[in-house]
């Protein structure tokens, strides 16, 4: 194989590699809310969220490829510089790690697609690392809640416990803070506010005691903090009696406060309810 030949092939990888080497020097890795890697101008992805509600983007701002010596550097701001009308943004700390931008959609935002530009700066460019843009591209919707309850209607006895288990479920990109209430049943209003993250469930419980036989019609309501527009109710049913047959029913749900019995004959009491 002659000498030229050679050398032309040597200088095409060489050519090659520098594309390549400026390629991943002009890229960024992404953490949150998806795990990827972006090139300078290029778009992203990154899921759904509510109106109103806020979305953090992190981003690794310490690059071990390209700048000054070849083994990365560090990057100084990350920045929404571009975003929807009524919307907001939250640049990083300076020399954060990550580097985390926060952009909140409008309250009242319509549901639909929209697009934010994210810059990320070496300041100067002191490191050579070189300032890498992309756009976010950002789903708006209000079916981002799921809630549920372990069970619509339970009957206890006067004096007993009555308890729902609820799990909420966040089905977007974005964490959020839901208040969880109720209502429909005077003196047992119930209010607390719970954080659940990004694509993920979280379950408490509400409950309430009555001394007086009769049907209660709890109303649990859950609200993101962030827009109203994002709510779910559920109706919840208890029957409060004090007849025999309920007496054994209910023992399934507990223990009675009165009369005291021994715990051995309530267990058994429940399970031959069960057989009804």
């Amino acid at each position: 194989m002659d000498i030229p030949y050679i050398r032309s092939m040597a200088a095409r990888k060489l050519i090659i590699s520098l594309f390549v080497f400026a390629a991943l020097a002009h890229s960024l890795t992404i953490l949150e809310p998806i795990r990827t890697t972006i090139s300078d101008g290029g778009e992203l992805d990154l899921g759904s969220m509510g109106p109103g509600q806020t979305l953090a983007i992190s981003i690794d701002g310490r690059p071990t490829t390209g700048g000054l010596y070849g083994n990365g550097g560090a990057y100084d701001l990350a920045n929404a510089t571009q975003i929807p009308p009524g919307w907001s943004a939250q640049a990083s700390d300076w020399t954060g790690n990550p580097l985390q931008v926060k952009i909140t959609s409008e309250k009242s935002a319509a549901e639909g697609s929209y697009s934010a530009k994210i810059s990320v700066l070496d300041d100067g460019d002191k490191e050579k690392l070189g300032n890498v843009s992309f756009y976010a591209r950002i789903s708006i919707t209000h079916d981002v809640l799921d809630v549920s309850l372990d069970k619509n209607q339970t009957t206890v006895l006067s004096g007993q416990p009555a308890r729902f288990y609820i799990t909420i479920t966040n089905k977007g990109s974005a964490g959020d803070v839901f208040a969880v209430t109720s209502e429909g049943v005077r003196g047992w209003e119930f209010k607390r506010d719970v954080y659940v993250p990004p694509k993920s469930s979280k379950t408490i419980f509400y409950e309430f005691i009555s001394e007086e036989g009769k049907q209660y019609s709890p109303v649990i309501k859950v609200t993101s903090r962030s827009s109203e527009l994002i709510t779910k109710s559920m109706n919840a049913t208890v029957n409060v009696r004090s007849d025999l047959f309920t007496d054994f029913k209910a023992t399934n749900n507990g223990m009675l406060f009165f009369p005291v019995m021994n715990g051995l004959i309530y267990s058994l009491a429940g399970l031959i309810s069960n057989l009804f």
